[in-house]
């Protein structure tokens, strides 16, 4: 199987549309995330524009949410109802499943007396995808858990979260004492001048990872193409989601794209893992503001892989696309991508 992989621009979220074509004249289409609200029906513009008019007759269309945060998930309900009739699955993880009522219940009351920023946070994650749950009634698209364990789909499959690691990161990020004790929607990143960015980035991107068990719940897929090269989008992953892939048997060399997990913060990438992916480019779907892509990262990135071009899609402002095999897929006759 070969791809076209779509980065579309969505400023600090993501619209990531993978277009896979198998030899015997067959097509799928995966929505991964949607960024925030309004984005959606760009991304659906583009599947309309740039995809659909060359899919062959047999095709599938599916769905992907990696993590219900505001900035994945509502740009996806809008591509879900504009395209819910021709969609087959949604493949997404419902924290709900995975805590008992009474505590859901606890979680909803503290949210509307607006005791705690993160506690209202997570129960709008819950609202999002409760409303995912009723469009996939509502056009019969068959719901699956995105784990490692269930979701592998010819050459694309979920190498983390794992259930076990999955029901870990929702028992903490549905902690309500927990959640009280640590603010991580307001956590602000350390003023950093940039001269020490550029004379120091490894040490800055070193510093602290993220431990947010929210972003590290998120979903991490891997394709392989025909030639076997494989290529990973992380979405919001961090460092512990990463050793933990690599604990289950991950293998993590020879990798040929890597995406840079959340929009390039330098709070969920360190220098081993930045270098242990060695991939021959890194694209991110990023803002292009001072954190997102993290200039330090960037910087990381050069003194450890000098061969190595990072991409992100704030450079063109429109599209980020990298296809496989161009003797399949039509030709968009589209300019070269800038790396940073």
């Amino acid at each position: 199987m070969d791809f076209v992989i779509d980065f579309i621009y969505v400023g600090d979220g993501d619209g990531i549309v993978i277009w896979g074509r198998n030899p015997n004249e067959s097509d799928f289409v995966f929505f991964l995330d949607g960024g925030s609200q309004g984005y959606g029906k760009k991304i659906v513009e583009h599947y309309r524009n740039w995809i659909e008019p060359n899919l062959y007759k047999k095709r599938t269309l599916a769905f992907i949410n990696s993590h219900p945060h505001t900035d994945h998930i509502n740009g996806l309900i809008e591509i879900v109802n504009e395209l819910g009739n021709d969609l087959s699955w949604g493949f997404y993880n419902d924290p709900v499943k995975f805590i008992t009522e009474e505590l859901r219940e606890n979680i909803k009351k503290s949210a509307l007396k607006e005791e705690d920023k993160d506690i209202v946070h997570l129960y709008k994650s819950f609202q999002k995808v409760h409303e995912l749950n009723e469009l996939c009634t509502k056009y019969k698209i068959e719901q699956k858990e995105a784990l490692s364990e269930i979701f592998n789909y010819k050459e694309i499959k979920v190498v983390s979260p794992t259930r076990e690691f999955y029901i870990e990161k929702v028992q903490q990020f549905t902690n309500i004492d927990f959640l009280k004790k640590v603010d991580f929607k307001t956590k602000s990143s350390i003023d950093i001048d940039e001269y020490e960015e550029n004379i120091k980035p490894c040490i800055i991107v070193d510093e602290k990872n993220d431990a947010s068990p929210e972003n590290l719940s998120a979903t991490v897929i891997e394709l392989t193409d025909s030639k076997n090269r494989r290529y990973l989008l992380t979405s919001d992953a961090g460092v512990e989601s990463f050793d933990d892939m690599e604990k289950n048997g991950f293998d993590c060399e020879e990798l040929h794209i890597v995406q840079l997990p959340h929009h390039g913060s330098r709070r969920n990438v360190n220098t081993k893992w930045l270098s242990k992916f060695n991939p021959d480019m890194y694209l991110v779907s990023a803002e292009g503001n001072k954190k997102h892509p993290r200039k330090a990262v960037i910087s990381c990135v050069k003194k450890n892989l000098p061969n190595c071009n990072v991409y992100s899609t704030h450079k063109m402002k429109g599209v980020l696309s990298y296809t496989t095999n161009r003797e399949i897929f039509p030709t968009r006759n589209w300019e070269s991508a800038e790396p940073i």
